[in-house]
């Protein structure tokens, strides 16, 4: 009987087995990274949502009307800023990225 035939059967066996946890770990990382892209942030920060009111504000103050331009960006704390007309965020920071400012 080899002894050497049956030590490298369980060494094979033993490195699949690494193989199988390296790639169930690979799986795993791919699964919370897809969780964190669709869920998330819900909302937009708060003061990023405050310096867009401000900037509502100080569009109003020079003779337009904001209401009419920005129905959406309203003084409402649960209202999500992200998803006023002309704001785009980032789908896994919540931060604001752009503003659509042209044709105002």
């Amino acid at each position: 009987m080899n002894i050497n035939k049956g030590k490298e059967w369980w060494m094979g066996a033993s490195h699949f087995q690494m193989e199988l946890a390296n790639i169930a770990k690979c799986l795993l990382l791919g699964v919370v990274i897809l969780w964190i892209q669709i869920h998330g942030n819900k909302g937009c920060f708060e003061e990023e949502r405050l310096a867009l009111l401000d900037f509502k504000a100080f569009i109003g103050s020079n003779g337009f009307d904001a209401d009419h331009l920005l129905p959406s960006w309203i003084h409402d704390p649960t209202s999500n800023c992200c998803k006023w007309e002309r704001v785009t965020c980032s789908s896994t920071t919540g931060h604001v990225t752009e503003l659509s400012l042209n044709n105002t």
